[in-house]
């Protein structure tokens, strides 16, 4: 993404009042599950999750990973004095050592994975025992009425965010992952026994799958963060 994306993107993602909401809630409920740590934003973007997450748990040590050059330049800018560490690489291949995280998280990234299966390996590679990942991903099995509500919680947007908003988070939705194809992907990976998608609402948007996978810790099961 060149630079002029990145700036539209978080121009259009990164600030409204919307996908604002939507980001304090997914901050809100990371930070629950981990109160130390090290936690990993794939497909970081913007970076404003991890400031976010950071403003409610200094304690968690904060990382960052996007394919795009001017995607990490982009949150490099906005985290500027926060000590959150953000890299560019493919989660397909990471320089993470075994284990490394305790928690990683992405949000409207696996849709776009180009190898998805590959990802998932790495995702598991990289998280300790015990430890989680939380993926939020855009639903493609909306309904038309589920899919009228965008227009309803973005009626607190500038007009122009109110034009191209519908327009961003449709064309999302309809690119996004559906309940059964996830669950078969996951079945067929590394996190085949230890899964649920579920569909949740975020910042009143109900567009978005909830993707829960553990790593069994040492016993055999997931243990608490």
């Amino acid at each position: 993404m060149p630079a002029f994306g990145a700036f539209v993107y978080d121009w259009l993602a990164g600030r409204p009042r919307t996908i604002g909401i939507q980001l304090e809630e997914i901050a809100g409920s990371l930070a629950s599950r981990i109160d130390r740590g090290r936690l990993l934003d794939v497909g970081t973007g913007h970076g404003r999750l991890l400031g976010a997450i950071h403003g409610i748990n200094p304690r968690i040590e904060l990382y960052g990973l996007d394919i795009s050059a001017a995607m990490v330049e982009r949150a490099r800018r906005n985290l500027r004095g926060l000590p959150i560490d953000v890299r560019q690489a493919n989660i397909r291949r990471t320089a993470y050592e075994d284990g490394f995280f305790d928690l990683v998280t992405g949000t409207g990234t696996l849709y776009l994975w180009d190898e998805p299966a590959e990802g998932l390996r790495e995702v598991h590679r990289i998280l300790a025992r015990g430890g989680s990942a939380h993926l939020f991903e855009p639903h493609a099995g909306a309904t038309e009425e589920e899919l009228r509500r965008i227009g309803v919680a973005l009626r607190r947007e500038t007009p122009v965010r109110r034009v191209l908003g519908p327009v961003f988070i449709r064309t999302a939705v309809r690119a996004g992952l559906r309940v059964g194809d996830t669950r078969a992907l996951l079945d067929a990976g590394p996190f085949r026994a230890s899964h649920t998608v579920e569909k949740v609402t975020l910042g009143g948007l109900p567009v978005w799958l909830h993707l829960t996978l553990e790593k069994p810790g040492a016993g055999g099961a997931p243990s608490a963060l």
